[in-house]
């Protein structure tokens, strides 16, 4: 970091959804239009990842998409290639998605048992070979193979094992760490880690781990965009500047920006606060140039493929995580019951 400003990396999981079932009710597939583009038939303008993108350029800025490559044997490799090359046309950052359970996203409709959608599960020659088929199912959907060097597992469900995978696979740089999901998804241990970028026991695969805080419930929340305040976030940022972390990593989802009304009529509505939070965002780093430089996973993953590690024995160990404030816990149990009531009158 030659020029002393933190990096930000926006990344969004782009990803469609396969059968769901919960207790007796079953959510069907969805597809590339509805769950990536977010087109609905009572909407003039998307509000997928061509919304997403509009508010990242608005602010000249670039994100880094994860898009899921898998699903594409249940809903189309022309799907595929038309959200690749869509982010990639605009100058946007395509990296490697997998959810293995897309494979099959009708699984129920099938007769078939749910496969595991967490990588970690999956020996480590399986895995390696999930990330090669991935990334040729990216490169056969137009994203140039060179590129292609960062991954994020579905539901962050990755191991240590996951690092072993990726320098099978010849990628670079993995963004799965994180200790919001220790308890759910996420397997990886490592007492190197840091909060900032660091390198994994793989030789020559880094990890970019996705930021945290601490809540004043002493639990760990990821600064995801449509799940936090825009004024957690912004306290985030500062906080891990002030402690001199060179990498902050937020995350949100192409589905996260709209209302889901009816999959089946293919109806949908903007969830205003979310887009106010991520255009808020893109403000906040725009303002703040000066400090904040918005960066891709690709462009760094090239940096450390190309160069020396940009780590050092200086920065603060992983245990020194920042705490929220109760002010700003409660503003977002007041933010999130606001989305609630505005769904339920939304769709009346």
């Amino acid at each position: 970091m030659a020029d002393g400003r933190t990096r930000v990396y926006i990344t969004v999981d782009v990803e469609c959804a396969e059968e769901r079932i919960t207790g007796d009710s079953k959510s069907p597939a969805m597809g590339y239009d509805l769950r990536i583009w977010g087109r609905f038939v009572n909407q003039r303008e998307p509000l997928g990842i061509e919304l997403i993108m509009r508010e990242l350029e608005a602010h000249g800025q670039r994100g880094t998409f994860f898009v899921e490559a898998i699903g594409s044997y249940s809903f189309g490799m022309d799907g595929l290639t038309n959200v690749c090359q869509a982010l990639h046309s605009r100058g946007h950052d395509v990296q490697l998605h997998v959810h293995p359970v897309q494979r099959r996203a009708d699984w129920h409709t099938r007769g078939e048992a749910r496969v595991s959608d967490d990588i970690a599960d999956y020996p480590v020659e399986e895995q390696a070979r999930l990330l090669l088929e991935g990334r040729d199912l990216l490169v056969r959907a137009g994203v140039p193979a060179g590129e292609l060097l960062g991954y994020r597992a579905g539901n962050f469900g990755a191991n240590n094992d996951t690092w072993r995978a990726m320098k099978l696979a010849g990628l670079v740089l993995s963004s799965n760490y994180n200790p919001c999901y220790f308890n759910k998804n996420c397997k990886m241990q490592y007492p190197g880690a840091r909060l900032g970028l660091f390198e994994t026991p793989e030789k020559g695969v880094y990890e970019l781990p996705v930021t945290n805080f601490i809540e004043p419930t002493k639990r760990f929340r990821h600064l995801q965009i449509t799940a936090v305040t825009l004024d957690e976030i912004k306290h985030c940022l500062l906080r891990y500047r002030a402690l001199g972390v060179k990498e902050v990593t937020l995350v949100t989802h192409s589905f996260e920006f709209y209302f889901l009304d009816s999959a089946e009529a293919r109806r949908g509505y903007p969830n205003r606060l979310n887009v106010e939070r991520l255009r808020g965002l893109c403000r906040f780093l725009e303002e703040n140039s000066r400090d904040f430089e918005v960066d891709t996973v690709g462009a760094l993953a090239r940096r450390l493929a190309d160069a020396s590690p940009e780590t050092d024995e200086s920065e603060p160990p992983s245990l020194q995580f920042p705490h929220s404030n109760a002010i700003h816990h409660a503003r977002r149990v007041v933010e999130q019951a606001y989305k609630r009531v505005a769904q339920r009158f939304t769709f009346g």
